[in-house]
């Protein structure tokens, strides 16, 4: 097919529109980074101790569990447009509590409805986008993802140290009201139209997806999606049906190991207490909170950069460079606090390598290991187990983000930061192994192949035909001399 009169803006235009909702998420992520040295200090609104803190910087996560469950039941039933514009509510309603918070357990109660629609986001946005995308441009879109993330958390941070408390508040809420009033407008997933047998209904999203292709490429298209849902509808998919075939299984094993190596590199952990961890630098030259802003403009660099990197360079290449320079920018991290902190060495004047450090791994985080570890979400499932894999995948990553958050700060308190920022970079180093053997490349391949390629398909008959080659070469040379 050709794929050059194709134009692929009404594709991005749907991927921004729904990744809105993840930018109500990043900022409900970034919210915790300025606010909470104003939280702690003696003259705040909400007065908070050390622990009321990590519980406050933990409970989103704690929030989205439940989401994340819900989110496997409504998906499919729902469909992926609606249950999407669901999780615009519970931000909304978050936000509004942080405005009238007058105790701490309001606080944990606000973070964790915003949880909710934290989680929802992050189960069905993969999918949709996995769903609606060309080959050729999954990936960038894909990357869509984790970059309106990082255009959340920015949003929180550059305005979090300027306006008060409310006004933040107030701010944030305005995202996930501009998602309800845009993504309300965008066309459904047509493969989860064809799963309901709306063929017409499927036929229109589609055109409205590829608005400049021809009929006869729109049929090529409804015919490819047709035979996938053959394929993946032929059994209907459970949770147990993750397990029953060898590709659903490497695609569970693939996925629960990225996501135990980018949560385990701390990334929740230093998300949240970016601008408390910069601090210990004592740099004069340049404030904790300004470091925070230009770390999030960074961020938002290097996502834009992953969504025109991965369908170039592919996903295997970006996964293992920036775990391994993640993990060396940790490493120096925890050698500074181990430094300052367990062996009092002066180190005066050198507050840069910390903040050098921090702002590095989140940079090349967000380059490669943050996006691809949800991006590839939309790529390794079937349509019939991918609602449900996804709200698992997802159930595990909120679980250890949980545990990290959390456990930073207890771990930091009784054994020192080195000890945690080493945590983290062990878990890098040994990423990089689980990469380098299980993770394929799928850059440029469709579902389908995908698919074939997890459940060794193509080895398998790569071997047959050449059992027959064997088996029939002799008597072609026999033949041949005859």
């Amino acid at each position: 097919m050709n794929k050059s009169r194709i134009k692929w803006w009404p594709q991005y235009l749907a991927a921004i529109t729904a990744t809105l909702c993840l930018a109500a998420a990043g900022t409900q992520i970034g919210w915790t980074s300025p606010i909470l040295p104003k939280l702690k200090s003696p003259d705040s609104r909400v007065p908070l101790t050390s622990d009321d803190a990590s519980w406050i910087a933990s409970f989103s996560l704690l929030g989205s569990i439940p989401s994340i469950i819900l989110s496997g039941f409504i998906v499919d039933r729902l469909g992926r447009k609606t249950s999407l514009l669901i999780a615009g509510i519970p931000h909304i309603i978050s936000w509004i509590l942080i405005i009238v918070a007058w105790n701490p357990y309001v606080l944990y109660l606000s973070r964790f409805i915003g949880g909710i629609g934290l989680g929802i986001g992050y189960v069905i946005c993969p999918m949709y986008i996995g769903e609606i995308a060309d080959k050729e441009i999954r990936g960038s879109l894909g990357s869509f993802i984790k970059l309106m993330v990082t255009f959340g958390e920015l949003y929180a941070h550059a305005i979090g140290p300027f306006v008060s408390y409310e006004c933040l508040a107030y701010s944030c809420a305005v995202i996930p009201i501009i998602f309800l009033l845009t993504y309300g407008w965008m066309p459904e997933s047509p493969y989860y139209l064809l799963m309901k047998n709306r063929e017409d209904k499927a036929m229109n999203s589609l055109k409205r997806l590829k608005r400049y292709a021809t009929e006869d490429q729109l049929e090529e298209d409804m015919e490819q999606m047709q035979k996938t849902m053959i394929k993946d509808l032929s059994d209907r998919g459970y949770i147990w049906d993750l397990f029953n075939t060898k590709g659903n299984r490497r695609a569970m094993l693939i996925s629960f190991g990225l996501q135990l190596i980018l949560q385990f590199s701390g990334l929740a952990a230093i998300e949240s207490y970016t601008q408390e961890i910069l601090e210990e630098g004592d740099s004069t030259n340049l404030s904790a909170a300004i470091a925070v802003i230009i770390l999030s403009v960074l961020q938002l660099v290097a996502g834009v950069g992953a969504a025109a990197l991965v369908d170039k360079l592919g996903r295997r290449p970006l996964l293992l460079i920036s775990t391994f320079l993640g993990g060396l920018s940790l490493t120096v991290a925890g050698i500074f606090y181990l430094l300052k902190l367990y062996m009092l060495v002066d180190i005066t004047g050198f507050g840069w390598v910390l903040y050098a450090s921090i702002i590095f791994y989140e940079l090349i985080i967000a380059l490669g290991l943050n996006p691809l570890a949800y991006m590839m979400l939309g790529e390794l499932f079937p349509t019939n187990v991918k609602g449900a894999a996804v709200s698992a995948v997802n159930l595990w990553a909120s679980l250890l983000a949980f545990f990290v958050s959390k456990m930073y700060q207890v771990i930091s308190d009784f054994y020192g930061v080195y000890t945690s920022f080493g945590w983290f970079a062990i878990s890098c180093f040994f990423g990089i192994i689980f990469i380098l053997f299980m993770v394929p490349e799928t850059k440029g391949k469709t579902l389908l192949e995908i698919q074939e390629e997890l459940n060794c398909k193509r080895k398998q008959e790569r071997k047959i035909n050449k059992n027959k080659q064997e088996a029939h070469g002799p008597n072609c040379v026999k033949s041949k001399l005859a």
